[in-house]
């Protein structure tokens, strides 16, 4: 087998992992003459034994990488060895980075510019709006939306980015085993505008032990975390910890203080996160102008009914049509860019 089909095959061992690769590598010298070693001598090795020696034998015996390479190539997956250039910037500095990423879409320079939205998957409808609207506002803003395709706030995270731009879905599963299932169509989408990735071989089942390894994935692509809501204890927690490891910004969403989904987001912010309450609050904090961001749909139309002379947002909202809610916050978007200005109960444009 050539280095990739070998190194392919390893990765199908999830007894072996980057730091126990730097160590057969170190005594071997390549991956031919790992592949050639014996399981003996593989069993020598520093951090490896006898289990996982077998395992690794195993898999090069069935030429695992040899099919998985031919199937990633039947269903246009692109695959990424942890020592190409390619390999996403975040990635080269984690200590147990991925031999390989399974790519099913299109991952881009450009996506060096990312903001990793995560949170609950028993979302309240206040928090699937929130993660809705941030990431299509910082897609908007150029910004690539890193999430986990899980239900909930992932899933609010995605489809607001792909309103707008791209976003990016990393997966506790293999490429080509999409989970939850009922989230396929949401995955289509996703490959279209952006892309499925994986350190996973392509059809690995999603397993529990999986997604906290997935989380350190989602912290390491984005220049920040935002967690929209999350309990007490949460995977999103996990992402967020990950994100303070690897030295990257933390967000927080404040929530209503009777809602137990916002808890975990309050605490955070008591531990020092940093409030997100518009894209804006994120953008700044990472280095992107707030004037980066392009006006909405709705700011467009109230900043054209201001054009008329002063309104109230309840006057506001019959004139456009939108909801007051929508009003209200397309207002504070406005005011905080200088683009309206309050004067007692009306608004003026500045």
């Amino acid at each position: 087998m050539n280095d990739l089909e070998i190194l392919v095959s390893i990765n199908a061992s999830e007894r072996v992992g980057c730091v126990t690769l730097r160590r057969l590598l170190d005594r071997f010298g390549s991956l031919g003459a790992v592949e050639g070693a014996s399981e003996r001598a593989i069993a020598e090795v520093q951090g490896v034994g006898p289990a996982a020696a077998s395992d690794i034998r195993r898999v090069l015996a069935d030429r695992r990488g040899v099919r998985e390479l031919e199937d990633a190539k039947r269903f246009g997956v692109r695959l990424i060895a942890y020592d190409d250039p390619e390999t996403p910037p975040g990635f080269k500095l984690l200590y147990d980075a991925p031999l390989i990423l399974y790519v099913r879409g299109t991952l881009l320079p450009e996506d060096a510019a990312a903001v990793s939205i995560v949170g609950t998957r028993e979302a309240t409808s206040y928090g699937l709006n929130a993660a809705e609207r941030l990431a299509h506002n910082l897609a908007m803003a150029g910004m690539t939306v890193v999430s986990g395709l899980a239900r909930g706030i992932d899933t609010a995270a995605h489809r607001g980015a792909l309103r707008a731009g791209r976003t990016i879905a990393v997966l506790g599963s293999g490429v080509l085993r999409v989970y939850p299932e009922d989230n396929d169509t949401l995955a289509r989408r996703i490959v279209a505008r952006g892309c499925l990735l994986s350190e996973f071989p392509l059809r690995a089942e999603p397993n529990a032990v999986h997604f906290p390894r997935r989380n350190r994935l989602i912290a390491a692509l984005g220049l920040g975390t935002v967690v929209v809501e999350s309990g007490e204890s949460s995977g999103a927690l996990i992402t967020a910890d990950w994100a303070i490891e690897q030295g990257k910004e933390v967000f927080a969403v404040p929530g209503p203080i009777t809602s137990t989904a916002s808890l975990g987001c309050h605490n955070l912010i008591k531990q020092g996160a940093k409030l997100a309450a518009s894209a804006d609050d994120i953008l700044e904090e990472i280095g992107f102008a707030r004037s980066s961001i392009p006006l909405s749909r709705e700011e467009d139309r109230l900043l054209e009914a201001l054009r008329s002379g002063p309104r109230a947002s309840h006057e506001l909202a019959d004139e456009t049509g939108l909801g007051v809610g929508d009003v209200e916050q397309a207002l504070g978007g406005l005011v905080k860019r200088g683009k309206a200005k309050r004067e007692g109960e009306a608004y003026v444009r500045a």
